[in-house]
């Protein structure tokens, strides 16, 4: 059993570090993502950096590689403690990938690709909050760290597996401290909000 957990926790660190912002945006415009917009290599810096549609592709193969790996230690080995192990190897891949010097998104997309193979129906739940936050605020980082906060309060609520509560806690907590640079950019007035990215108008 040794040789499944070494051999999941390697390859969701591995998988979890491919630069998917990076390699898009390189691709489509030959820009290092990193020297642009707010320098994050996730979905929302791809979107002002490369369009919307390439932002949406980013989140959506972000959330794939929490989802994947995770899917396949249920599936192979029926072992939910080693899924939510390698999703949290997926995770720190994602925030320090190997191969971008260990400096990488914020892991918010990771996260929900964890948590909706993990806990499908509190998934739904932190998107709704998600969705609501950032509709109410126009701020997309308040709304990650807010859907954070409600996923892990949900699992310990909802009475999920302690190494469930566990890492989705550890989860939030990364997810905050990677936003902690947002916050004081919304302190000093100086964050951009959503939709004016987005959709080239104010809010």
């Amino acid at each position: 059993m040794w040789f499944w957990w070494i051999i999941f926790l390697v390859g969701g660190y591995l998988l979890g570090s491919l630069p998917s912002a990076y390699i898009l945006v390189k691709a489509k415009k030959g820009l290092d993502i990193r020297k642009y917009g707010s320098g994050n290599v996730g979905s929302t810096n791809t979107m002002r950096v490369a369009g919307a549609g390439t932002g949406l592709i980013v989140f959506l193969m972000d959330a794939l590689k929490g989802a994947i790996p995770v899917a396949l230690a249920l599936w192979v080995i029926r072992e939910p403690d080693l899924a939510v192990c390698t999703g949290l190897t997926a995770f720190l891949g994602h925030l320090y990938p190997i191969w971008l010097s260990f400096s990488g998104g914020k892991g918010v997309a990771i996260a929900i690709g964890i948590a909706c193979v993990l806990v499908p129906k509190i998934a739904l739940l932190t998107f709704a909050i998600w969705l609501v936050v950032v509709l109410a605020t126009g701020y997309v980082s308040v709304a990650s760290c807010s859907g954070g906060v409600a996923l892990a309060l949900s699992c310990l609520f909802f009475g999920q597996p302690w190494l469930y509560t566990l890492v989705f806690s550890v989860l939030c907590g990364m997810v905050i401290v990677k936003h902690r640079r947002n916050f004081q950019n919304i302190a000093n007035g100086t964050e951009g909000k959503a939709f004016g990215k987005l959709f080239g108008r104010k809010v």
